[in-house]
Formats: structure tokens, C-alpha cells, sequence
């Protein structure tokens, strides 16, 4: 097998393995998962805003 031969089917295995992963991402199986973690990402925000005090406090201290 020559190296222009060898290069030819090496893009073709990558080139379907990109589709393949690109199928499988779009499937609408993993609908409900992706939707899962794009909610579990903006409940996480909202732990910022409900710090201690204290814990305040030692980050206003750190910063000046």
C-alpha cells in the first residue's frame, strides 16, 4: 500500500467517524440529557448569590 493510498482511506475512516459522532449527538434519544445539563447549568448560578456573610466578607478582604 503506497502512501497516497493509505493517506485516501485514512480520511475516509476519520471522515466517518466524525459523522458517526455527529449522528449520535444528534439523536433525539439524548434529547433529554442535554436538556438536563443545560438546566443543571443555570440552577448552578444561582449558589452564588447565597454565600455566607463571612464568606463575603473574606472575599471583599482578598480583593483590596
Amino acid at each position: 500500500m503506497s502512501g497516497a493510498t493509505f493517506t485516501a482511506w485514512y480520511t475516509l475512516v476519520v471522515f466517518g467517524i466524525i459523522i458517526l459522532v455527529i449522528l449520535w449527538a444528534y439523536r433525539p434519544k439524548n434529547k433529554d440529557r442535554y436538556d438536563s445539563i443545560a438546566k443543571s447549568v443555570v440552577d448552578d448560578d444561582s449558589t452564588d448569590v447565597k454565600q455566607p456573610e463571612s464568606r463575603r466578607k473574606q472575599e471583599s478582604n482578598n480583593n483590596e
